[in-house]
């Protein structure tokens, strides 16, 4: 079965407001876009990789990580602005494309793989669009503002389901969404038309929109980001013996352990009985 042409654009605006400059900040080593441009090169689905963007230094360094530049219209890139903005600014100037592939840098941890379930996902379920998402086993909760009420809203209190036992929730992941042309131009919108969902692994769930997102991902790309051939992990800080011989005291408490070193620092961490 043919593809079609499928073309992959990742918007990136210079604007990033919670993470500044959030694009191309390093992670790992790379600049963050580089963690979905190589993936989707690598999958051998897409006829051309763009990155549509407002800012030079972006530019350049979508270049020299192998994807193609499209400078977008500068009311597409304002912080107000919807990403469904930033297509139709996109395929108005690159209409030669059967599917549309919009990929999010905020989700640095899409293998190849992905892109090619999810394109065989796409056609197999005889889709118009596709989204991806995350299972996870997650009890979730409503409060009614006007008294205070909590209420469950995936499962019954009183019959609390175990995780073996129940399928979970199948959360949007935000990882990147392919959408046929005539659907696309039609409703304007990444998803419509008859909707296929490619599922991902639980580790994609976040999504880099803030510091402690950040964190957390920069302690995951090591062993579950996708690194091309010739790029390796960085390798672990490796301290000689020598600077780190300083006097120690240790001292042991219940559940705690006490390490105080000869300057004023102090670390505690709790311990398992």
């Amino acid at each position: 079965m043919s593809n079609g042409r499928v073309v992959a654009v990742i918007p990136a605006r210079g604007g990033s407001v919670s993470i500044p400059r959030k694009n191309i900040k390093p992670l790992a080593g790379r600049p963050l876009i580089d963690w979905v441009i190589k993936p989707a090169l690598d999958s051998a689905v897409f006829a051309e990789v763009w990155v549509s963007t407002d800012d030079d230094e972006i530019a350049t360094i979508a270049q020299q990580c192998g994807a193609h530049v499209h400078r977008r219209a500068a009311e597409t890139a304002t912080a107000t602005a919807s990403t469904e903005s930033a297509l139709m600014d996109f395929v108005a100037a690159h209409p030669d494309y059967d599917i549309l592939c919009l990929i999010q840098a905020t989700s640095p941890l899409i293998i190849p793989q992905d892109f090619i379930d999810g394109l065989e996902k796409l056609h197999s379920a005889n889709a118009d669009s596709l989204v991806t998402a995350v299972r996870a086993h997650r009890f979730m909760w409503a409060v009614d503002s006007s008294t205070g009420t909590a209420n469950a809203k995936n499962y019954d209190p009183l019959r609390r389901p175990r995780r073996q036992d129940w399928d979970g929730e199948l959360i949007e992941n935000g990882a990147f969404y392919m959408t046929k042309k005539e659907v696309l131009e039609r409703e304007r919108c990444r998803l419509g038309g008859r909707i296929a969902l490619h599922e991902m692994a639980e580790h994609t769930l976040t999504e880099l929109d803030s510091a402690v997102d950040w964190q957390i991902v920069n302690n995951m790309v090591e062993t579950d980001g996708y690194w091309p051939v010739g790029v390796s992990p960085p390798k672990p800080l490796v301290v000689a013996e020598s600077v780190v011989a300083v006097p120690v005291r240790l001292t042991l408490a219940v559940g705690v352990l006490a390490a105080a070193t000869t300057g004023a620092l102090a670390y505690l961490a709790a311990r398992r009985p």
